[in-house]
């Protein structure tokens, strides 16, 4: 028994260095040239208020990075084969030394994937990588196109393809 599982570990030690220099080939084929094809690093909440305003471009063709604090959190299905979740994300700057700019955009989410990454009862204490009001979020998606708010604001609407909550 203790030799099966020595085999195993070795085994999978193996498999684990295989994999590594399988990911390591990768990363070293994918030049930048490559990675800005595909992703748009400029992108901020700030250029994607503007482009809600209609003072820039809505980026489009790639993805982008944007981090900010989730301030709202809409669950649209609650089903877990079908679940859609909206979040708003903002940001904001200092204007000199009295006066706050902030920037916002709503982001959608939809899949099982989300189901538990988004709990319709926010929990007493989150678990890691739980997404609720007041979390520092990173999130990688692409610009849809720009909706009014409730209040008749314009907000950018992205399609989330991956978030991550940043400690």
């Amino acid at each position: 028994m203790r030799r099966s599982a020595v085999l195993n570990a070795a085994r999978s030690g193996s498999l684990a260095c295989v994999l590594l220099l399988v990911c390591s080939s990768f990363l070293a084929a994918l030049s930048r040239a490559d990675l800005d094809r595909v992703l748009d690093l400029s992108v901020t909440l700030k250029t994607l208020s503007a482009a809600a305003d209609g003072t820039a471009p809505l980026p489009s063709g790639r993805m982008f990075l944007i981090s900010g604090t989730v301030s709202d959190v809409s669950i649209l299905d609650k089903e877990e084969a079908t679940f859609r979740v909206r979040i708003e994300l903002i940001t904001g700057e200092w204007v000199g030394m009295e006066d706050v700019k902030s920037y916002a955009c709503y982001v959608e989410f939809s899949g099982p994937e989300y189901f538990k990454v988004f709990p319709a009862r926010p929990p007493r204490n989150a678990a890691h990588g739980t997404v609720v009001l007041d979390s520092r979020v990173m999130v990688m998606g692409s610009a849809q196109g720009v909706t009014t708010t409730p209040l008749g604001e314009k907000r950018v609407r992205v399609q989330g393809a991956y978030i991550r909550v940043i400690e």
